[in-house]
């Protein structure tokens, strides 16, 4: 799938691996929202921007961001957790999102993201984002 022009959040907490994802995401030619280190600016992203997907670290510093991943269900928006934690830190309720564990490589990354946006569009929109130029 071409990402060109799509949009994704960055929710990370650690610098080098936040400039890692967005330098990525713009090579794929993603528009990129943050990356936010933060609960309170994160949620705030959430809940005003049109995002095709979310990347989301399970947790910034001490706090847990379970509850960015309910909002981000709440909107619609498919999110991939990207972490250095197993699977089975993460309540029932999101253990079946995808997981990207650190370290990953750009094609990982970009597999990922290409997934979820695309199994969250109709049909007729992954065919058309397919066959634009890259």
């Amino acid at each position: 799938m071409n990402l060109e022009g799509c949009t994704v959040l960055i929710i990370e907490d650690e610098t080098l691996i936040s400039l890692e994802m967005e330098s990525m995401l713009r090579g794929a030619g993603c528009r990129i929202v943050g990356p936010f280190a933060s609960m309170a600016k994160a949620s705030e992203a959430i809940e005003h921007q049109l995002l095709d997907a979310a990347l989301l670290d399970i947790n910034l510093g001490h706090e847990m961001t379970f509850p960015l991943a309910d909002l981000l269900c709440a909107r619609g928006v498919p999110f991939i957790w990207v972490t250095g934690h197993s699977r089975d830190i993460l309540p029932a309720r999101h253990r079946d999102r995808p997981i990207v564990s650190k370290p990953y490589g750009v094609d990982t990354l970009l597999e990922a993201v290409s997934k979820v946006i695309a199994r969250s569009r109709p049909a007729s929109d992954v065919t058309r984002a397919q066959a634009s130029p890259q």
